[in-house]
């Protein structure tokens, strides 16, 4: 392989990997174009599906209702109340996202269908097999309850029919029982339980004379209040903001219009309520503790006063301080005493010692006893006018003696008097040692008694302020209870129903169903374009394979023949032919005496058809040329011609008595062609391909002829065309639209990577001027026509 081969076999890759990326839009709406039937049965049972879907589907109004929620964060707190927010635990602290979801719970709603007593439905017909709901004072019948199933079994269906017959009877149908005659007011008795009907004064003589059935529904009040709360919607209008909105969807405006309004007043009691049992279970609670708290603190208080008492205290710090003042007090006392004591002592042995009975007795200034004081007075100035006698007389003098014996009875009535005053004294002494013992026993206990009081005053102080605390809010609590009670929202907009049903949408569900008929029937055509394995378009064949296609063959509708080209001929047929004619001779660089082999993927392909109108088209540009039929096992050249002929190429090549000439025949309608026929079809046509006079034969027709056309077997069936590759200068390989396969094309694309055969090229049968040109049948019409 030289360079350019290369290059222009890389650049032939590079095309084909290019186009498997493009959508040729054009080609795709032609190919669906094809199947309108599919897309206008798809349409016509989606219109059906859509109109069934809108009739029997229920009309739900929509009722919608605009709330302020409070949201401090947001700024919107129009209950506020200045007491209770300012009451510790008690302030009110919501937010619009916690709110929203409370309105959307099935508790809120079953809650509120139970309170409107919502057990009943009532249908009047409307239409074909329809039935319109009707509420109120709309309503001819009322079915009043008496005794209600506690457990009502589930059945399919919960409804009962009632006729109507005259102002006082009706006639009842109740699922899986017979009908019934009753009289308005009687008992009677179905799944649900028992019950009685009665009529609305208002509106039965209005309903009897118009219409005398009534469908009603026995409904449990959860299961309707889950079904309500399915159709509501709640939602936050602006982040910035604390306004919800709820949408509610119902069969009957009035009725939504009431549901919602009682939601509202529900979820209002509910706050409220919460907010009262709040400050109620406070106040129980406050209430239980101040019962065991004033026992405990009782219990307390005996017991500070019970220790008091024990000891003797009431304030253990200024009875410390009287025990010390006293203390020191007592040590002073008892030390002036222990002074006073010792000066009487050595008074009394002065007195006592010998020598001294009759010397001056000191002064004793520390005593203050006025008797002693003036013993010793007395007993010192007879002793000095003793003395002064004494200086003038004698002892023995009289008056000396009567001195002496004073002094004697003085000295005596002293030491007597001193005696007393220091037993006086040590008992006082005594005494105050004693109290200043105890004193400083009871001042070594304060620390103790102090500890033990701080003790029980400290378990006092916690109970007193646990008892405060408590006493302030059942305060609080009272307050919060007192206070007045004020919505936790606020209506901006009421409930309010519209005018017209708002589902089911029926454009949306039209506009829905008509795409949905149209993706549908567009859904299976593409999967099964996947699965299928047939070739369609020439795009097919150009992603799969790089062989170059040499042109395109239409169906052969006319009643011509097999022969569809001639002088004068100008069908579409006869413009392909010579279409491919052109580009074949450009492909042969306009050689003569070239061998062109025509086969297949499988039978059926058109390669007979093919061969004998490119043939005619060579003819007619006076071109000779022979045409081979070398489908040895199933030839069908010459009786697709309408000839007869015993003698063809497998006698030829059987039995050398015939020659060449014997088995051409030149044709009379088709100008400088002849074909050379199979004659009869061998038992080995393997051999007889192989052999050499066969090859030997090509080779003289080749010269002898510009153009020699072999018609041989499908490739993908035997090998034929595989032995006779060597004398083809070009191979054309035919490929049926909706016929071929792609595993065909990939045999060809095969076949051209590996150089199997020389310049292979594909031309596509039966191809349709929209698929193959871009062409409509109109314009095509109008510029092909045969003559």
């Amino acid at each position: 392989m030289n360079i350019s081969e290369l290059l222009k076999e890389l650049e032939e890759e590079e095309n084909r990997s290019s186009r498997k990326g493009k959508v040729d839009y054009k080609l795709l709406f032609f190919k669906y174009l094809k199947k309108w039937k599919w897309f206008a049965s798809g349409l016509l049972i989606a219109l059906i599906a859509a109109f069934l879907i809108t009739y029997f589907s229920t009309p739900q109004y929509e009722i919608k209702a605009t709330l302020l929620l409070k949201d401090k964060e947001k700024g919107a707190d129009f209950n506020s109340n200045a007491v209770v927010n300012n009451l510790t635990g008690f302030s009110s602290t919501t937010t619009v996202e916690n709110e929203a979801e409370i309105f959307k719970s099935e508790s809120l709603m079953i809650k509120a269908c139970q309170e409107l007593g919502i057990t009943n439905g009532y249908f009047v017909p409307n239409g074909l097999f329809r039935w319109k709901e009707i509420y109120g004072p709309e309503v001819p019948v009322e079915i009043n309850i008496i005794e209600k199933n506690p457990f009502p079994p589930k059945v399919k269906d919960n409804t009962v029919v009632i006729k109507i017959l005259s102002e006082e009877q009706f006639e009842i149908q109740i699922p899986n029982a017979p009908k019934v005659k009753a009289d308005f007011g009687e008992s009677l008795t179905n799944f649900f339980g028992t019950f009685t009907v009665e009529k609305n004064p208002e509106y039965f003589p209005q309903f009897l004379h118009h219409e005398n059935e009534i469908k009603v529904g026995f409904y449990d009040p959860v299961g309707v209040g889950k079904d309500f709360a399915e159709n509501l919607k709640v939602e936050i209008v602006n982040k910035l903001s604390s306004v919800i909105e709820l949408v509610l969807y119902n069969s009957h405006p009035e009725r939504g219009k009431i549901v919602l309004d009682k939601l509202i007043e529900i979820y209002n009691q509910e706050a409220d309520n919460e907010k009262n049992s709040t400050a109620l279970n406070t106040l129980n609670f406050i209430d239980e503790q101040l019962i065991d708290l004033t026992a405990e603190l009782a219990d307390i208080e005996r017991k500070a006063e019970r220790f008091k008492l024990n000891n003797a205290i009431t304030d253990v710090s200024a009875e410390a301080q009287l025990f010390l003042n006293s203390t020191t007090a007592n040590r002073q006392q008892i030390s002036e005493l222990s002074v006073q004591i010792g000066v009487l002592e050595s008074i009394e042995q002065y007195i006592m010692s010998s020598g001294n009975e009759f010397g001056m007795v000191p002064s004793t200034l520390s005593i203050q006893d006025p008797t002693l004081a003036d013993l010793i007075t007395n007993f010192n100035s007879i002793q000095r006018e003793k003395e002064r006698m004494l200086r003038t007389t004698q002892p023995n003098n009289p008056i000396v003696t009567n001195l002496n014996e004073q002094l004697i009875g003085l000295r005596k009535n002293i030491l007597e008097n001193i005696r007393n005053i220091k037993q006086g004294l040590v008992i006082s002494r005594n005494s105050l040692m004693e109290t200043s013992g105890e004193f400083q026993t009871r001042a070594s206990r304060v620390p103790t008694i102090e500890r033990e009081l701080l003790e029980i005053s400290r378990q006092q102080e916690i109970k007193q302020e646990h008892y405060l605390l408590l006493t302030r809010k059942r305060e609080e609590a009272a307050l919060t209870l007192a206070a007045t009670s004020i919505s936790n929202s606020k209506v901006i907009d009421p409930p309010t129903p519209t005018d017209y049903p708002v589902k089911p949408k029926k454009v949306l569900i039209f506009g829905i169903w008509t795409i949905l008929g149209l993706i549908f029937p567009y859904g299976l055509i593409y999967i099964k374009d996947i699965l299928s394995e047939k070739i369609e378009f020439k795009s097919d064949i150009q992603h799969i394979t790089a062989t170059k296609i040499l042109g395109e063959v239409s169906r052969n509708n006319t009643n011509e023949g097999t022969l569809v080209i001639g002088n004068g001929k100008k069908s579409l047929l006869a413009e392909q032919f010579r279409f491919i004619r052109t580009n074949m001779i450009t492909e042969l660089q306009r050689k003569t005496n070239q061998v062109i082999m025509v086969t297949s993927g499988i039978s059926g392909e058109g390669k007979t058809f093919f061969s004998v109108n490119l043939a005619a088209s060579l003819g007619l540009i006076g071109k000779k040329v022979a045409v081979l039929e070398l489908d040895l096992r199933r030839p069908a050249l010459l009786s697709s011609l309408g000839i007869e002929s015993d003698v063809g190429i497998s006698e030829y090549l059987e039995n050398n008595t015939y020659k060449l000439e014997d088995i051409i025949h030149p044709l009379e309608q088709m100008e400088n062609v002849s074909v050379l026929g199979c004659g009869t079809t061998p038992e080995n046509p393997a051999e007889l391909m192989i052999s050499d006079k066969l090859h030997d034969m090509i080779n003289r027709l080749a010269k002898k002829y510009d153009y020699v056309i072999i018609d041989t077997a499908p490739v993908g069936l035997v090998s034929d065309s595989f032995v006779l590759a060597d004398h083809a200068d070009l191979t054309i390989f035919m490929v049926r639209l909706n016929h071929s396969t792609k595993s065909q094309i990939k045999t060809i694309e095969d076949i051209r990577a590996n150089k199997k055969f020389k310049k292979p090229m594909i031309v596509l049968n039966d191809a349709t001027m929209e698929l193959t040109y871009g062409y409509g049948k109109k314009y095509a019409g109008g510029y092909y026509h045969a003559k």
